[in-house]
């Protein structure tokens, strides 16, 4: 019985082996595991070196076409059939999920040969109309002879109506940017007139509508009985999660890459606050706004914009925020009315008052002198944080800026619950303040709102004299804009 057992393994074996199907596994974990010859000839695995290292590793190249579908299965473990182009020959693949006992153990992969399939028809209805992957042919003239109903589906087009149409006039005579490129550049006519398969990972096909589909394809040559390419198969995807994920993982990148720099800008000193005037307008002492900026190793000046958000997101924005809190009372010491932001980040999860009492002892700085600015985002973030940061200031006797006042619906219920001295008007309502009478309205509301309260109003973004005079009009106290003055190193 058992060499009966061995017999019929020993047979099944033989069987998969040369099989003229390609067969394969994979486990969990992407790595070959069994492969028969036909699949090990058709991709160059050697059985003796490569079982039992990735696909990824054994074939690179391929890695972005087979790992979607790797994925699909691995994720959602339903059945995915494809059309993949090889070394010149087209392949019908399915790939499947497969269990052991009841335990999802890998996947199993399965190829037939179709380059020479004639009847076109029965392909497209067996084949290419049940696939997720768009498929069409084009002939030696490069136009389409056969789409099946997915490439009619991302594309925005009947696949009937496709066939007869030149390719590259109708589909992909755009880059992935937008800009028009001639047909003697078309990757698809390479193909053609090269003959040899090519695999795009990022590009972009146009819709019916004239929108850009990103796509990853691969286009190889027809080949007629004679061996001469006589056409075109491409298969293809909505690229659209690739992209984003690598846009996302670029965006991972570029966020370490900034918080490395962060941390060395703080222990090397490379912050500086820039000043950038609060002119009075109906009296009172000029003041300034401290503006956090980061200095490069070779003196390049990097704007907020580009690495606080990195700093919130990884938990040294609080580190930041001291910096700059200790810095702006050393300037406030001698003499000057300054202003200073504080994070919403900070606030929710730093207790900041013990930092800025510190260093009014330390410094002599009259607390009169420095004014704290802060968002409706960061009282929204933890309102009995900002309530407990709000009374802490203003029991020292420094002075509490809200920040974009105008702009959140809780804007005017915090004026009744918190110790601010000044609202700081929005950008928003005072620039194109002369050819806007619904801006001058808001405007004029603030300013009656602040002088109940008992409130200092300044308003940010002036650009030009015409708006200057406006708001001396509407009797706002203090402005500030590139008009009266940009940012620049504090002295």
């Amino acid at each position: 019985m058992l060499r009966s057992y061995q017999a019929r393994a020993e047979l099944a074996e033989a069987l998969i082996a040369s099989a003229p199907v390609a067969a394969g596994f994979i486990d969990t974990d992407f790595r070959l595991l069994r492969v028969n010859d036909t699949l090990a000839t058709l991709n160059g695995i050697s059985v003796e070196h490569d079982l039992g290292r990735t696909v990824e590793e054994v074939l690179p190249e391929l890695w972005p076409v087979f790992e979607p579908r790797y994925r699909a299965v691995l994720e959602c473990g339903e059945l995915v059939t494809a059309v993949e182009t090889v070394n010149g020959s087209t392949w019908f693949a399915k790939y499947f999920p497969v269990h052991v006992k009841g335990e999802f153990a890998g996947i199993g992969i399965i190829g037939i040969d179709i380059t020479k399939t004639k009847d076109a028809e029965r392909l497209r209805s067996v084949v290419l109309d049940t696939m997720a992957e768009g498929v069409f042919a084009l002939d030696r003239h490069g136009q389409i002879v056969l789409a099946n109903r997915s490439a009619g589906l991302l594309l925005g087009w009947p696949a009937e109506e496709l066939q007869g149409r030149p390719a590259h006039e109708t589909l992909h005579y755009l880059h992935a940017d937008g800009t028009s490129f001639d047909v003697t550049e078309c990757p698809l006519v390479r193909v053609q007139a090269d003959g040899r398969t090519l695999r795009i990972t990022d590009d972009a096909f146009v819709r019916r509508d004239g929108t850009l589909l990103p796509v990853a394809y691969s286009a190889s040559p027809l080949r007629d009985d004679r061996g001469q390419v006589d056409g075109v198969v491409v298969a293809f995807r909505d690229a659209a999660d690739d992209n984003e994920r690598r846009q996302a993982a670029q965006r991972e990148l570029d966020a370490l890459h900034w918080l490395g720099r962060l941390r060395d800008a703080l222990d090397e000193d490379r912050l500086e606050l820039y000043s950038q005037p609060i002119v009075p307008l109906r009296g009172g002492d000029p003041s300034e706004e401290l503006l956090l900026r980061l200095i490069t190793p070779r003196g390049d000046v990097v704007a907020p914009g580009v690495f606080l958000p990195v700093a919130e997101r990884y938990g040294l924005i609080a580190d930041v925020d001291r910096w700059a809190v200790r810095r702006a009372i050393e300037v406030a010491a001698h003499g000057r009315r300054v202003e200073v932001n504080v994070s919403a980040w900070t606030i929710a999860n730093v207790d900041l008052l013990p930092v800025i009492e510190d260093a009014l002892r330390v410094n002599g700085t009259s607390p009169s002198s420095v004014v704290f600015e802060i968002t409706e985002t960061a009282l929204m973030q933890d309102l009995e944080a900002g309530k407990a940061f709000a009374k802490g200031v203003t029991d020292l006797g420094c002075g509490l800026a809200l920040d974009d006042f105008g702009t959140g619906f809780a804007s005017f219920t915090y004026l009744k619950s918190l110790p601010f001295t000044h609202l700081k008007i929005d950008i928003d309502f005072v620039r194109d303040l002369p050819n806007n009478p619904a801006n001058r309205h808001v405007v004029d509301a603030i300013v009656s709102l602040a002088k109940g309260f008992g409130q200092v109003t300044v308003a940010e973004g002036v650009e030009d004299q015409a708006t200057l005079g406006i708001l001396k009009d509407c009797g706002v106290d203090y402005a500030q804009g590139y008009h009266l003055g940009r940012p620049a190193p504090r002295l």
